[in-house]
């Protein structure tokens, strides 16, 4: 039997063949039964397209199933995902909509979006100035939808697999701590400073304790037990928006280490004791309730909880009137600036969890301390140690051997 042949003379294989207007067709069965056609404009560019549908005939994957669009599979791993927080469903679903669903990514069929799409999404996001921690969360939400892609067969792989790292090796800078100094310089600066004082017993209480900042803006006086030098962590506060407007919500922690007693030392307690002075002296008592949630330990002048932006934002403003007046300062001294760097609420439970390393704290406790679920975490800290700390234990070996 003669095979079909195209019109240049060259033999077609089965399901092969080429319409009138020049193009070429391939006709095939998916895993179905169901009878499928694709099309290209030459032979070598439909045989390309042949070699993959065999092969993801021949490893069961769903080539249908590909493609499905990627605001479909967000949409299909959000109603799989029962036992998610809402609050973290809101969050979710708020920066979808503004930064993924009307975006070219969103309306591409899962089975064409590559590596390079990931990491070129990741990029054009941190040009728009969204910061490494907002980034991730959107890896948060695109690592898991592409991976219900791999295990229901639509795709053979996960193309943001190893994407944040390398974002984060090229585009992030290593966290810093502040220094010893640094440390000294800007708690002494606000506890002397008319407008920023009322602040110092918070910041005392976040370098003493390495809390997260939803966790401080959180704690309400039922949390603290100050004749047993003690403060108990088993929630945040957020404030996200919903419904068009932002509120307060309290988010209770996903994994046991979230939950936890942190042991104070004296000068928290005498930090804690002085807020809540401050805080009837002032008329800053919080009147508001959240969730079932009451006293808030640090209250703003309207007597409400802080924000977590309010917190960066005072921040700002202290390293902003340290710096300036330093700069006067120095300049009629005839001596050398001493700075402050950026600060972050994030800032302070770094150089918390650092300072706490460098006195040698058991990993373990300060793993237990900093309600890190995943000791990796407490370990990078743990491991990026001073040069003084270093210094320091050379002496330590240096003496003993000489005392050998």
């Amino acid at each position: 039997m003669e095979r079909r042949k195209d019109k240049k003379g060259r033999v077609l294989e089965k399901g092969e063949s080429q319409r009138k207007d020049g193009r070429y067709v391939y006709q095939y069965k998916d895993r179905y039964g169901n009878r499928k056609s694709i099309y290209a404009s030459n032979l070598s560019d439909l045989r390309k397209e042949e070699k993959k549908i065999w092969r993801d005939l021949e490893e069961n994957i769903d080539t249908a199933g590909g493609n499905m669009t990627l605001n479909e599979l967000f949409d299909k791993y959000l109603s799989l995902k029962t036992q998610l927080a809402n609050s973290t469903r809101i969050n979710y679903i708020g920066l979808w909509n503004r930064n993924i669903r009307e975006h070219a990514l969103g309306n591409r069929k899962i089975s064409n979006i590559k590596k390079s799409d990931i990491l070129g999404f990741y990029n054009s996001l941190s040009e728009r100035g969204l910061k490494y921690s907002t980034i991730k969360i959107f890896h948060n939400m695109l690592f898991p939808c592409f991976e219900l892609a791999v295990e229901d067969d639509m795709i053979r792989k996960n193309p943001c697999k190893n994407c944040i790292k390398e974002f984060y090796d090229l585009n992030t800078k290593e966290k810093e701590a502040l220094t010893k100094k640094e440390q000294m310089v800007f708690l002494e600066f606000v506890k002397e400073n008319n407008i920023y004082y009322i602040y110092y017993p918070m910041f005392v209480f976040m370098f003493g304790t390495a809390v997260r900042c939803g966790e401080t803006i959180g704690l309400t006086w039922n949390d603290v037990d100050l004749k047993n030098r003690e403060v108990h962590i088993n929630h945040q506060l957020i404030y996200k928006k919903n419904d068009g407007s932002c509120k307060f919500y309290i988010n209770h922690p996903k994994t046991k280490s979230g939950m936890r007693s942190i042991p104070l030392t004296m000068e928290v307690v005498d930090a804690l004791k002085d807020q809540r002075e401050l805080q009837f002296m002032l008329g800053r008592k919080t009147e508001i309730e959240i969730d079932g949630y009451s006293e808030f330990v640090f209250s703003t002048k309207s007597k409400k909880p802080f924000t977590p932006s309010e917190i960066n934002h005072v921040l700002i403003r202290i390293v902003n009137a340290y710096n300036k007046k330093e700069k006067q300062e120095a300049k009629k001294e005839k001596r050398e600036m001493f700075l402050l760097p950026h600060i972050s609420a994030h800032t302070l439970r770094h150089t918390s969890c650092t300072r706490m390393a460098e006195e040698g704290m058991d990993i373990k406790v300060l793993q237990e301390i900093m309600g890190h679920n995943n000791i990796a975490v407490t370990m990078e800290v743990y491991n990026h140690v001073s040069t003084d700390r270093c210094r320091k234990e050379m002496d330590k070996m240096e003496q003993k051997l000489i005392g050998k």
